[in-house]
């Protein structure tokens, strides 16, 4: 058997011939990463499309890649040739001849992404190591091979990949399955506002809940609350009695960020107390009892302490802990139970919209510490973190926030941990960028040009004209790029479109908010 009998080739998929020519980007002549063809007469391949060059001689190897440019040669429409017909008043009706003419040529350009070897009738993918030559026949691809050359899991494999979106090429699409290995080596969602990030989420949501994978949202801007109730989840507001976070278990730095404006002395008081206070907690969470270290416990160590060293900075030290741990909503010293919806639903949604940033930071810090240690102690499954507006809490620079450092930790260790991380901006010039190079796998929408530039060399082999096109790239089309154990090339993927949740994310028609609040409004009068 052939690489041609064997992808099913015939004349109606023949495309062109590799060629060699002036009027393309690289020179035109094939070398080992750009190789021009031209285009038969009544062929319209579409960019992006996946081809293969045959090997002359060798029916057993061919060069295979993506059409990533093009252009159109007329010999009628030079520019001084036209410009003599129009000084003459010679102007041709047909300046732009029949495709069959010989005055009219398409050239275009194939991103050179391997090899194709059969062997016994097994397909093997390697390196380009062998320079393609002008004539060899180049043919669409049929669309179900796609997957294969990128070594995810096939539509019939569904167990294998979470099914994203399809993929395009040659005007016939196939399914998109992300490994479900992606996960746990975490995934960055990156895009401008309203290119369909959260809408994509909302579908990865979807597919991690078929696989009974659990799943723990920040939720900044409430747009997964409904989500949360359709995959029979629970949506839970941060400050509430439905979750606050035990104050004994959150780490030394992340407790003293509640109780601020310390002196140096007070501050080494309630850090030496807190200290004993955590031990204990550390000492219950491995013998799996509750947390409910109460507050009083940590005032009686403070004033011991302090009493033991005589102090003068004691009673300022209890006083300003017990105010502020009084007036926390945020905090408690009894025992809690979202942490323990984890391996009962789905999806537990934190909403945090209505917090102050700083609030937030504590929060999710705090609470990633907590489910980290719970994790590491098996107290927990393997779940998938998500979080929403991540440069909010993972911001670039040197002034970090508690969240930063927790979750930069988390990130980092989460993979021997089995946690997935899944983060979600549009500003992603603002995020840490030690956190970005972390996530292994990217989802990228149009992004602006600088916000393009920051994940420009994460893009895996994409060329530079793809990468161009990004910001212009239509709502719900993404680049998705992995580690090349996980998927062998970056690819453009369209959302898929049909979700069985509702999405309430979508851009407000203002005009029609507007109409429909003034209707409200007089009949209400």
């Amino acid at each position: 058997m052939s690489l041609k009998e064997f992808f099913d080739l015939n004349e109606d998929v023949q495309i062109g011939e590799t060629s060699s020519s002036e009027y393309t980007s690289e020179g035109g002549m094939p070398t080992f990463d750009r190789v021009p063809f031209r285009v038969r007469a009544g062929r319209q391949p579409n960019l992006n499309t996946f081809v293969v060059a045959l090997r002359q001689g060798d029916g057993n190897t061919a060069h295979y890649g993506r059409i990533i440019a093009g252009s159109e040669l007329n010999l009628r429409a030079r520019p001084a040739s036209m410009q003599k017909d129009d000084a003459y008043g010679m102007r041709r009706p047909d300046i732009r001849p029949s495709e069959q003419s010989p005055d009219l040529v398409w050239v275009m350009e194939i991103e050179l992404l391997g090899e194709l070897h059969l062997h016994d009738d097994t397909l093997s993918i390697t390196e380009p190591h062998q320079l393609p030559h002008t004539g060899q026949p180049v043919y669409e691809l049929p669309a179900g091979v796609i997957p294969r050359l990128l070594d995810i899991p096939s539509p019939e494999e569904r167990d294998g990949g979470l099914h994203l979106g399809e993929i395009e090429s040659g005007g016939h699409t196939v399914s998109f399955l992300l490994p479900v290995q992606a996960i746990a080596r975490h995934i960055a969602v990156l895009g401008k506002t309203g290119v369909g990030k959260s809408y994509a989420v909302g579908v990865l949501m979807e597919e991690l809940y078929e696989k009974q994978i659990p799943m723990l949202s920040f939720d900044v801007l409430g747009d997964t609350e409904q989500t949360a109730a359709e995959l029979e989840g629970r949506h839970i507001v941060a400050g509430t009695d439905d979750f606050r976070i035990p104050y004994s278990i959150i780490g030394l730095e992340e407790f003293l960020a509640f109780i601020p404006n310390l002196t140096s002395d007070q501050r080494e008081l309630i850090a030496a107390a807190y200290g004993i206070v955590f031990d204990e907690a550390m000492g219950r969470l491995e013998e799996g009892q509750p947390l409910n270290i109460s507050f009083e416990r940590l005032y009686s160590l403070i004033n011991d302490i302090g009493s033991s060293i005589n102090s003068r900075a004691t009673p300022n030290a209890v006083r300003r802990a017990r105010a502020a741990l009084s007036r926390s909503v945020l905090l408690t010293d009894q025992p809690v139970g979202w942490t323990d919806l984890l391996p009962q639903v789905p999806l537990v949604n934190i909403y945090v919209g209505h917090l102050g940033q700083w609030q937030r930071n504590l929060v999710v810090g705090a609470a990633a510490r907590i489910l980290q240690r719970l994790r590491r102690r098996n107290h927990i499954p393997p779940f998938v973190l998500i979080l929403d507006e991540a440069h909010l809490f993972l911001p670039g620079g040197g002034d970090l926030p508690p969240s930063t450092r927790v979750l930069r930790e988390m990130i980092r260790t989460a993979r021997h941990d089995s946690v997935g991380v899944v983060l979600l901006s549009q500003s992603p010039v603002s995020m840490d960028r030690q956190i970005l190079l972390t996530c292994n796998t990217r989802m990228l929408f149009a992004l602006d040009p600088e916000d393009l530039r920051v994940v420009a060399g994460q893009i895996g082999d994409l060329p530079e004209e793809t990468v161009k096109r990004i910001p212009r790239m239509p709502r719900g089309t993404a680049v998705i790029t992995s580690g090349m154990d996980l998927m062998r090339h970056a690819i453009i993927v369209r959302i898929r479109q049909r979700r069985f949740t509702t999405h309430v994310a979508e851009t407000p028609d203002l005009r029609e908010a507007v109409k429909q609040w003034r209707k409200q409004h007089q009949e209400m009068q």
